[in-house]
């Protein structure tokens, strides 16, 4: 079964390699679409050099840690808000009036409060992560069964030990969908909020459309394709441990 599975999945992207493959012998000349095959060797001679390294370090350095930062904010305060009414009164109508702003929206409201360009990227990269994570924990909670905190309180467990024990680990499967979201979507985040900046991976990509390099366009989106992919396997694989009944789903 698992050799099975891993079969269909290397259909899927062969599948794809040969969509393109076609594409550029239909409209390559028209479109200047590179071929698999040319960007198979832009990707060697970027990988040769330093340049292209330097970017997927930074590029996933700010995704990483404004990912770590948006579930450690939103986590804590989704727990509070579904669980509490006076939280989520104070704080919710707020959050929500945030919410459907697009994080490259805030691009120049924080360029005029003067955060530097690498906060700036920083921070579309958290909004990007934290309202996913906010809003899947505040579901989490409230789809917990009522009987079980009353449960844990009649036993004389306090309201601290109630929403750790008790409703953080109801809310789990949804916080894990949350997290998964998430970083899917610091990634697409990340590469809007780069081609403003001068660095990264979006820059990458931007720096070499201008200057006509589309191999290199090509291997830049590819690159953001595979980080993008390896980081939310490997929080869903972190995930699976901590919601153990969904292990066999992400194998």
């Amino acid at each position: 079964m698992q050799y099975a599975r891993r079969a269909e999945q290397s259909a899927s992207l062969l599948a794809v390699l040969g969509v393109w493959a076609v594409a550029t012998m239909v409209f390559g000349t028209v479109a200047s679409l590179p071929s698999p095959v040319e960007v198979a060797f832009a990707f060697v001679d970027a990988a040769a050099g330093a340049a292209l390294w330097e970017e997927v370090a930074l590029s996933s350095f700010r995704v990483f840690v404004s990912f770590l930062v948006a579930a450690l904010v939103g986590i804590p305060l989704g727990l509070l808000i579904g669980r509490y009414e006076v939280v989520a009164d104070l704080t919710f109508p707020s959050l929500e009036l945030l919410r459907p702003i697009p994080p490259i929206a805030w691009y120049p409201a924080l360029t005029i409060i003067l955060l530097s360009a690498e906060n700036i990227v920083r921070v579309i990269i958290f909004l990007a992560a934290f309202f996913p994570i906010l809003l899947n924990t505040i579901e989490g909670v409230r789809g917990v069964e009522e009987e079980y905190p009353r449960a844990a309180r009649s036993l004389g467990a306090s309201p601290t030990q109630t929403l750790r024990h008790v409703v953080l680990p109801g809310a789990l499967p949804s916080i894990y969908t949350g997290v998964v979201n998430a970083m899917g979507l610091a990634w697409v985040s990340l590469v809007a909020a780069e081609l403003l900046s001068s660095s990264g991976l979006g820059y990458f990509i931007w720096n070499a459309f201008t200057a006509g390099e589309y191999p290199n366009v090509v291997v830049g989106m590819i690159s953001v394709g595979a980080l993008g992919y390896v980081s939310s396997a490997l929080v869903r694989r972190l995930g699976a441990y901590q919601v153990p009944w969904l292990r066999s789903a992400d194998a």
